[in-house]
């Protein structure tokens, strides 16, 4: 492994382990003191809206601008943002619009981070390296998600909100440091505007329209609209299942969220050995994704009382080891599809526009659902969310089906990004 990759892996982790350390613990918090679905999607949502709205705007900027600048100072800029809010904490205690603003802000930087890093990799690793540093990457965030849950629950339990938050703030000024000593392969070629080059509007549009002109990109793109929309709403359901139905102490629920992980890390090291590449991406995307809709329904099965309650942590965690490896296996090729048919000078804006097309349906999910839960039943909206996910990967298979019939690529040139299921 390159130094090179070796230094953004670590920048990677501590700056994905910070963000899922504040994540957990202001959804946690907020759903414990409030007992409120709604109020617990407004946190969530407030950590999707701007990703939706900030996309294109950092994939074209990740084009324009010098992209280790861009890294360094997103990271730095997160730092600064936990150490206010200790400091504010220091003089008062931190209520829901806190968290708010503070996911705010952070998911801010870290769509600009995002989708300047997926967009570097090619600059950053041989293209041997490629499909090995994007297994890797997705190891990165397994790892973190695994291990994020734990620590916070036990943090939380012991520490105040003003000593947890030291931890995130100097994981993210460590990722500041890591990223400061990459090393581009090739010469970031977009540093600063000049008079010549064309207008952010006029690249933005340029970007879209390259992106549609992609026939298998495009149907991804609208099939992915509509499972983020249900996506979104299982991620609303899970805490408030574990949490406020079944009665799940904070430590319980993390070993169920890091289960999650847990597959995705188990996942991202087989897909990181040359015995288990993907060799019909199409193919492999469909079974996963027809597979996650079919355990979309199961948490349904502890609510009424068909699983023993001594078996409902391992089976929350088995179940969630399974989402887990599933959604990798179908986000890997997703990644290699875009970042090896995508022109280079096109990869950053394309990439902000697949992550905030596919995020489009995320906050009305986030909303609609987080208020449902306070008023219907949770059985019937893990009803409603299989049969849309069964919908619409129907949808997208019958679209492509030819494709899929006759595709004979190695996943090694296949390229499409994550960002369609985040």
């Amino acid at each position: 492994m390159s130094f090179n990759l070796k230094r953004v892996l670590f920048g990677k982790f501590c700056s994905l382990f910070a963000a899922s350390l504040f994540t957990f613990v202001a959804g946690l918090t907020v759903l414990r003191e409030t007992s409120s679905g709604f109020q617990f999607a407004l946190v969530l949502l407030a950590g999707s809206v701007p990703r939706i709205l900030l996309s294109p705007v950092a994939g074209v900027l990740a084009d324009r601008w010098n992209r280790k600048r861009i890294i360094v100072m997103t990271e730095s800029l997160s730092a600064l943002v936990l150490l206010g809010l200790l400091l504010y904490s220091l003089q008062a205690p931190l209520h829901t619009v806190h968290y708010i603003i503070a996911s705010v802000l952070l998911t801010s930087l870290s769509t600009f981070l995002s989708v300047t890093l997926s967009s570097s990799l090619p600059r950053l690793v041989q293209e041997e390296e490629l499909q090995r540093g994007n297994a890797l990457f997705s190891t990165i965030q397994s790892t973190s998600t695994i291990t994020a849950p734990l620590v916070a629950g036990l943090l939380i339990a012991t520490v105040s909100i003003t000593q947890f938050l030291i931890l995130p703030f100097l994981l993210f000024a460590s990722a500041a440091w890591w990223n400061s000593r990459l090393r581009f392969l090739a010469v970031d070629t977009s540093p600063l505007v000049t008079t010549d080059t064309p207008s952010f509007i006029s690249e933005f549009k340029e970007g879209y329209r390259y992106l549609f002109r992609q026939p298998v990109l495009t149907t991804l793109v609208l099939m992915a609209i509509v499972l983020n929309f249900f996506f979104v709403a299982f991620e609303i359901l899970l805490p408030i299942i574990l949490l406020d139905r079944l009665q799940f102490t904070p430590f319980r629920f993390g070993l169920v969220e890091s289960a999650l992980g847990a597959g995705l890390l188990v996942a991202s090291l087989l897909l990181a050995l040359p015995r288990f590449t993907v060799k019909r991406p199409l193919r492999t995307i469909f079974e996963s994704l027809f597979l996650i809709a079919s355990c979309y329904a199961l948490p349904a099965l502890a609510l009424l009382g068909y699983v023993p309650s001594a078996l409902l942590l391992p089976f929350f965690m088995i179940l969630l080891f399974i989402d887990g490896m599933l959604a990798l296996r179908m986000n890997i090729p997703l990644q290699l599809i875009v970042q090896k048919q995508t022109d280079p000078a096109y990869l950053g804006r394309v990439i902000g526009v697949l992550e905030s097309i596919a995020m489009a349906m995320m906050p009305i999910g986030t909303l609609l659902f987080g208020l449902l839960s306070d008023h219907v039943s949770i059985i019937v909206l893990l009803g409603v969310g299989t049969v849309g996910l069964f919908g619409a990967a129907s949808f997208g298979f019958l679209r492509l089906r030819k494709d899929i019939l006759s595709e004979s690529i190695p996943v090694a040139d296949a390229k499409n990004t994550s960002s369609l299921t985040s």
